[in-house]
């Protein structure tokens, strides 16, 4: 959001830039805005699946042909947070009882994939890792694999997807079949496994994404 604070210290350019480093400071209560935020989205949840609608033996079937195709390698059914006291973020947050060892349903993992809709821009260095980009070894970051990003997109939770009017990162897609088959790269053999289903077979799956 272009506002440093103690996890992203450096401002990219001094230009316009007349306040002190980092922006986001401790207030009063030895809480800062990012400490804020990020307790405000814990504690939100994601729309609940529609029980009625799950229940469908078409749904119930079109969820076994979402893993079976293989659609549940990137939008992963189920994720468990890590265990309660382990320190994340360089040891700024320790996990508490409330948060740690909870299994949730996102049908995500929220990795960087090439499925053949990306725009093409790499994210600037700086603007990415701050001005000390280059004088540090990132681990497991390379040139070539820092610029092999070009094309990929986070995978989206598909959490309340029923509730999206537009599909994909750039809402072009405005059902699920067509959002479906506009998966290439990486994607490429799931959805040629969808294009030999049978057609009421593919009309299952989809009804099984009406239900998330």
């Amino acid at each position: 959001m272009g506002i440093t604070n103690r996890l992203q210290p450096d401002e990219v350019t001094n230009l316009c830039n007349t306040v002190s480093e980092p922006n986001d400071k401790p207030g009063p209560d030895g809480l800062s805005d990012i400490d804020r935020f990020a307790r405000f989205l814990r504690a939100t949840k994601a729309p609940a699946r529609d029980a009625s609608q799950a229940a469908t033996a078409a749904a119930k079937r079109g969820a076994d042909l979402f893993d079976k195709i293989g659609c549940a390698t990137c939008h992963v059914p189920a994720l468990t947070t890590a265990a309660a006291g382990t320190k994340i973020n360089g040891g700024t947050f320790t996990i508490p009882d409330a948060l740690g060892g909870i299994t949730f349903h996102p049908y995500g993992d929220f990795l960087l994939h090439n499925v053949g809709t990306g725009d093409g821009i790499v994210q600037s260095m700086t603007e990415h890792y701050g001005r000390k980009a280059y004088q540090i070894t990132w681990k497991n970051l390379s040139m070539e694999g820092y610029h092999s990003t070009q094309n990929k997109m986070r995978t989206a939770p598909l959490w309340g997807v029923r509730l999206q009017p537009r599909l994909m990162h750039d809402g072009a897609s405005l059902t699920f079949r067509d959002a479906i088959v506009r998966h290439r790269g990486e994607a490429s053999e799931v959805i040629e496994r969808f294009h030999k289903l049978h057609k009421g077979d593919q009309e299952a799956l989809i009804e099984f994404l009406k239900s998330l």
